[in-house]
């Protein structure tokens, strides 16, 4: 028995691939950076929260407490006058800050007002933005990671390349374009 005749590859050099249109060169977005972008985005988000509560408790004749109340007393009589608008305003909250971050990630090329102001991108392993499936997937898991007293979020001070929990789950980065 002879053995099979093998087959003649070219030995042609190696070209480096050009980088895909899009393709980020970056590194990793340093932490006062990314808490800066957070707190625009949780402004932007908040700030329709208060336009939720202020318009629905105007059209639900919510009360304001008694006069004379301060202090947490006051607080506790804000709420308990609110408490009918502020379940749904909640779970709208909640919603918002999900579809916003997600959408943000594919439709603003991995970039959320926050980003955009302070210059930094969420992308992928191949430095693009992510997918719809994962910017959604990565939006909820950062729900998660809040819930979670705020874990996920705290261990990109432990990590050389600053992912948190839903970062490293999805295989995204938030980066600083150099």
């Amino acid at each position: 028995p002879s053995a099979p005749p093998k087959s003649k590859v070219s030995a042609a050099p190696a070209v480096p691939a050009a980088p895909a249109a899009g393709e980020v060169h970056a590194r990793p977005a340093s932490l006062w950076r990314r808490l800066l972008s957070f707190t625009v985005d949780t402004a932007a988000i908040s700030a329709v929260a208060a336009a939720y509560i202020t318009l629905a408790s105007s059209i639900a004749g919510v009360k304001g407490p008694q006069p004379g109340l301060t202090g947490l007393d006051a607080f506790v009589a804000w709420l308990r006058a609110l408490h009918t608008v502020l379940l749904p305003g909640v779970v709208l909250v909640v919603v918002l800050a999900t579809v916003y971050c997600a959408v943000a990630a594919f439709l603003w090329n991995g970039r959320t007002l926050g980003r955009l102001l302070l210059g930094l991108r969420l992308v992928d392993t191949h430095g693009m933005a992510p997918t719809p499936g994962r910017a959604i997937f990565r939006a909820l898991l950062a729900g998660l990671s809040f819930v979670l007293f705020l874990g996920g979020f705290w261990m990109a001070l432990f990590d050389r390349r600053g992912q948190t929990l839903h970062d490293k789950l999805t295989s995204t980065f938030v980066v600083q374009p150099s």
